[in-house]
């Protein structure tokens, strides 16, 4: 039987626990972790892994089968799951955590979460304002081929042409 395993870093921002914190309840053994030995991981020796199955219990709002299979996919670094991901934890209010899974995904080029992510800036949600990364996410996402983006371009330079 396979496990489903999260990162660490995953943990930390889905339950709002400090690292320390989650390295002690390791230590205690309440969580069980294993190591990832992917080439990936890097030279660090490989990232931490722990059982999905213990950390749900902490988590600040609670998932769905459906949406803890979503977390793992895109803690694997699946964008479209990153993307879809941020969604639900817009939708349950959980604002920082889904600008964390939009600024994943829009690394990788998913205009989805450039969109949403130029519209949190503009409105200061789970980010401090700035107009500037609004508009440059945006943008992005526009010239990535997403129509509301094109269409939220061509209304702000139809309004820069009228001043």
């Amino acid at each position: 039987m396979t496990t489903d395993l999260i990162s660490l870093d995953t943990a930390i921002v889905v339950t709002g626990l400090s690292k320390r914190t989650l390295w002690r309840r390791i230590s205690d053994g309440a969580l069980r972790k294993a190591e990832d030995g992917s080439a990936s991981a890097g030279a660090g020796g490989g990232r931490t892994l722990l059982d999905a199955r213990d950390v749900l219990p902490l988590m600040r709002a609670p998932l769905s089968a459906a949406e803890t299979a979503l977390l793992i996919e895109a803690d694997a670094g699946d964008a479209d799951a990153q993307a879809e991901l941020g969604a639900v934890f817009h939708r349950i209010g959980e604002m920082k955590t889904a600008v964390y899974w939009w600024q994943l995904a829009a690394a990788q080029g998913h205009a989805d979460a450039m969109q949403w992510l130029g519209r949190c800036y503009a409105a200061g949600e789970g980010v401090e304002q700035d107009e500037n990364l609004a508009l440059m996410w945006i943008s992005k996402a526009a010239a990535a081929g997403h129509a509301i983006a094109a269409a939220q371009m061509a209304g702000l330079l139809r309004g820069a042409a009228g001043k």
